[in-house]
């Protein structure tokens, strides 16, 4: 279901919103997971934020209160910015000023009711293109995670290791590095994976990868929620997602330790799988995509694709691709999809070899949850997958539902964002390259 107000108690005459003396006013939303109330931020009623009360808890929660209610301060800036000044002086004398109103601003994170002042809608910047992370205090552990079976990759383990030694950092390697390595064992840390009572995440400060994205991927899977940042190195074959050269390895250490570096927030999605009777499995957070397909049967898998609720289209194709961002320029972009820039925030649907030529990709916002459904009535079962693991069987009835997390994978900025990511898709995947220019006119002197 979408945003659906419960109540707006509004203000009785135009003038109580131009002015300081402003009721203070409560209004009620109820969105896909959350109720929110709307209250007052500040004493001059600048902005309003919402918080979540009650409701279903999701994926995300934590047991903790995590409401988006910020500091007075911080909310008042956010809202400012879209109130603006009153309209002038001469627009009143005229008897031309436009009618007071407010803007509800809702998703299922929060609720911001603004009254522009100048009676403009404006909207704010969705990207991060500038994110900077520095530290409050210096970074005390550091995962680091390897290719497997690979030479090179071990020995800069083991120097990247001695790097950090010498900053003060303690480095953690996965068990089954730690047992192998034993000459490492004085220096580094590991952890039992079977020990409940152990968190990762409460520990590492940030990840160093010595591999390609396929290593990304696997160390991504230690951190189900919240994941430090990462530095990934080059040492696999594409290095679409390693930025760094591994010969800059002391260098580009040496300055994430000491802070004050740009980071690029890769979206993940969070999806699990709901039987027919309702049974809901755990959530599965995924970088690249969640795969909806034939599996090892060679018919095609009929597919209802339902969004918000609302039911969109019954697929008939080989499957259908749920990526990220950062999974556009994988497995969909080779059924066909549209490349999507890190920083924009969404949800990409892409059928495989759809029975239709009709069927063309989609981008979604990130605010949506899919649910991919198995009929009933369907000729076959279909077959799910999550970043190409934890393959499923989804039997007639059988739904899976995908929506973006709130959790991204911080990735550290060889120079920033956009230019990573088109040096990716330029140099990785040869984007608009072309055998020869032009020739240039030819112009008589």
């Amino acid at each position: 279901e979408g945003v659906e107000p419960i109540s707006v108690h509004r203000s009785e005459s135009a003038e109580s919103l131009t002015t300081s003396a402003r009721e203070k006013r409560l209004a009620g939303f109820r969105t896909k997971s959350h109720k929110f109330v709307v209250r007052e931020c500040d004493e001059q009623g600048e902005g309003f934020t919402g918080s979540a009360r009650g409701g279903e808890a999701d994926d995300d929660s934590d047991g903790l209160d995590d409401g988006v209610e910020p500091p007075c301060g911080r909310g008042r800036a956010s809202a400012q910015s879209l109130i603006e000044s009153p309209p002038s002086a001469s627009a009143e004398a005229r008897g031309t000023l436009k009618a007071a109103f407010e803007l509800v601003l809702a998703n299922d994170e929060g609720v911001e009711v603004l009254e522009p002042l100048d009676r403009k809608i404006r909207t704010k910047q969705k990207g991060l293109p500038h994110s900077k992370f520095s530290w409050l205090e210096a970074p005390r552990n550091a995962l680091v995670v390897k290719k497997i079976h690979d030479a090179a990759a071990a020995e800069m383990m083991i120097r990247a290791t001695r790097v950090l030694k010498s900053k003060g950092v303690t480095a953690w390697l996965e068990r089954a590095v730690w047992d192998e390595f034993a000459e490492l064992q004085g220096d580094c840390q590991t952890w039992d994976a079977g020990d409940a009572n152990f968190h990762l995440d409460e520990i590492i400060d940030f990840i160093v990868v010595l591999g390609g994205d396929g290593t990304i991927l696997w160390a991504s899977k230690y951190f189900p929620k919240a994941m430090p940042p990462v530095v990934p190195f080059a040492m696999g074959s594409l290095g679409f997602l390693t930025s760094h050269r591994v010969e800059d390895m002391e260098k580009k250490l040496a300055v994430v330790m000491q802070g004050d570096f740009t980071i690029s927030m890769r979206s993940r999605l969070v999806a699990k799988v709901v039987s027919a009777e309702g049974v809901s499995s755990q959530w599965r957070y995924v970088l690249n995509e969640v795969l909806i397909d034939r599996g090892p049967k060679p018919v095609m898998v009929e597919l209802d694709i339902a969004v918000d609720g609302y039911h969109v289209t019954k697929v008939a194709a080989d499957g259908v691709i749920l990526s990220s961002p950062t999974g556009s320029t994988a497995y969909s972009l080779a059924a066909g999809g549209s490349m999507v820039h890190p920083g924009v925030p969404a949800l990409c649907v892409t059928p495989i070899c759809p029975h239709s030529l009709s069927f063309r990709p989609i981008v979604l916002p990130d605010s949506v949850v899919v649910t991919i459904t198995c009929p009933r009535d369907a000729r076959n079962t279909a077959w799910a997958a999550f970043d190409g693991k934890f393959q499923t069987e989804l039997a007639r009835g059988d739904a899976v539902v995908v929506r973006v997390a709130g959790f991204p994978v911080p990735s550290v900025c060889n120079a920033s964002e956009n230019n990573d990511w088109f040096a990716a898709v330029k140099q990785g995947l040869l984007w608009n390259a072309r055998g020869a220019d032009q020739k240039p006119i030819e112009r008589k002197t």
